[in-house]
């Protein structure tokens, strides 16, 4: 099995209170996802890259400053030479009900990096120390009463560390760190852009909580009729309530079906507005750790059991994609008719000979027990009729 690599840090703080002097308005958690057989070569480099950039310090994000947009870019493209993928869980500390469990530092570390791993499969992980040896205990054990079993595959593969021990830890500290200036507000449209233009290429997936809905499109104008941000804004909930309902411990087809939609997610809502073909989806799931999954099950344990879930999932021959105009409705909509009404139509001239051929007492349909196919059939001849 190609084990993967997570070093995993933060940005911001644990406190709830965003009016608070210093206190920041999002916490931002970052893994650095490395496969095994180019770990050498990404400390190597991460080690290079702190010695040009930060001599003998360590990386830190909080060391360029937000104005410095220049150094933070030419430390970005290093990083991006690096072998690594990033995956991102960003909190809203807004949206956090205040009054809640959540408000203690140690349940809400626990419970964002929760998020994290929930969305991780075969990783050996290495994260950052938070607090005392007591908490890194307490976290420890966490993980892996929830998630040793069903993703990491043994109780050895999860770890803290400190960040001046490790280069890798110090780069999800700075990608986290240009994150965060992003949710924040500390950087101009220009200079986000850029930092985007990095990221893209680099990340697996983000995860924000609570859930929100964020588009590149335009927000709704005096269009008339369901427009096309409606369009996306709807298929972004149906994917939202789909990972709400399987939770924090899906079994290994969920596990799969999560992946899929929190790529086509990603790529919806940051990267593209073209299909995603099969084939990229199953490099991104290689790249998750789920091996050479045949194409045949994404398609049917995956694809497939997301739209029978209630998922929005619009197709074409070029690939898969959540829907963001009523286009991608209609090219949906058109594949679907293209193959179910010839394919009524064979059924119903099938089933037309035979009951005539038997003057009536052989339905192919009902003798079947296809009571369903039945109920189609009889209405759509209602409805020609008419």
């Amino acid at each position: 099995m190609n084990r993967m690599y997570a070093y995993v840090d933060e940005s911001g703080n644990h406190d709830l209170d965003t009016s608070k002097g210093g206190s920041s308005g999002f916490f931002v958690v970052c893994a650095v996802i490395v496969r095994e057989q180019f770990l050498d070569s990404a400390y190597e480099g991460a080690e290079t890259l702190r010695e040009r950039h930060f001599q003998t310090g360590e990386i830190k994000s909080s060391k360029v400053k937000p104005q410095d947009t220049k150094r933070r870019v030419r430390i970005l493209n290093d990083m991006a030479e690096l072998p690594l993928k990033l995956y991102f869980a960003v909190v809203d500390k807004s949206q956090v009900y205040k009054d809640g469990g959540l408000r203690f530092k140690k349940s809400f570390i626990k419970h964002v990096n929760g998020l994290l791993f929930s969305n991780c499969h075969n990783l050996q992980m290495i994260v950052d120390e938070h607090g005392g040896a007591e908490f890194q205990e307490s976290l420890k054990g966490y993980v892996e009463d929830r998630y040793v079993d069903d993703l990491f595959g043994d109780a050895q593969a999860f770890q803290t560390k400190s960040s001046k021990d490790d280069v890798l830890i110090q780069v999800a500290d700075f990608f986290a760190g240009s994150v965060a200036q992003i949710y924040e507000g500390k950087a101009e449209e220009d200079v986000v852009r850029i930092y985007k233009r990095i990221l893209r290429e680099l990340t697996l997936g983000l995860l924000e909580w609570p859930l929100k809905y964020q588009t590149l499109l335009s927000p709704p104008s005096d269009e008339p009729g369901f427009a096309d941000y409606q369009i996306h804004q709807e298929a972004l909930r149906q994917a939202g309530r789909f990972i709400e309902k399987v939770g924090n411990h899906p079994d290994e087809d969920e596990h799969l079906q999560l992946t899929i939609l929190d790529y086509l997610r990603f790529q919806s809502e940051f990267v593209t507005k073209d299909y995603i073909t099969t084939a990229e989806i199953k490099t991104h799931l290689g790249e998750r750790g789920f091996g050479d999954l045949p194409e045949q099950r994404i398609r049917s344990s995956g694809i497939a059991k997301l739209r029978d879930a209630g998922v929005i999932i619009t197709s074409a021959a070029t690939g898969y994609k959540i829907p963001q105009t009523r286009a991608d409705i209609n090219d949906f909509l058109e594949m679907a008719s293209g193959v179910i009404v010839p394919l009524l139509e064979r059924v119903r001239k099938a089933r037309e000979v035979y009951l005539l051929s038997s003057g009536g007492t052989y339905d192919i349909v009902t003798a079947a027990n296809l009571t369903e196919l039945a109920k189609l059939l009889t209405s759509l001849e209602a409805f020609a009729s008419n």
